[in-house]
């Protein structure tokens, strides 16, 4: 019996989609995240508040978003590597109470 011959399956190209129409207006504003990251205060508020909602996650989720805008200048200022500040907040990462009170005083001082 031969084998039946079967097309290949067509592989998936973005080139072929059209483009979606929007209307003229839609209203939709260019946002940055990084500029509310650079107000110390707003900064040192949130922080603050996570401590006292007992929120750890938030803490750290807020001082790394922090720092990805304001890496090297805190790391100068607080007299630590920027790899160290880097790593302090990464996954693997196990900072020492001294480490995350520099980087903290650093960050809203």
């Amino acid at each position: 019996m031969p084998k039946k011959k079967t097309s290949k399956k067509p592989s998936f190209s973005f080139k072929s989609m059209q483009p979606a129409k929007t209307k003229k207006k839609t209203g939709v504003l260019k946002h940055d995240p990084s500029k509310s990251f650079k107000n110390r205060k707003e900064v040192a508020v949130s922080l603050f508040l996570c401590l006292e909602e007992n929120d750890p996650e938030s803490f750290i989720e807020i001082l790394d978003a922090y720092l990805d805008v304001n890496r090297r200048e805190i790391a100068r200022r607080a007299n630590l590597s920027r790899t160290t500040v880097q790593n302090a907040f990464s996954k693997k990462g196990n900072p020492t109470i001294r480490t995350i009170a520099q980087i903290v005083h650093e960050a809203v001082a």
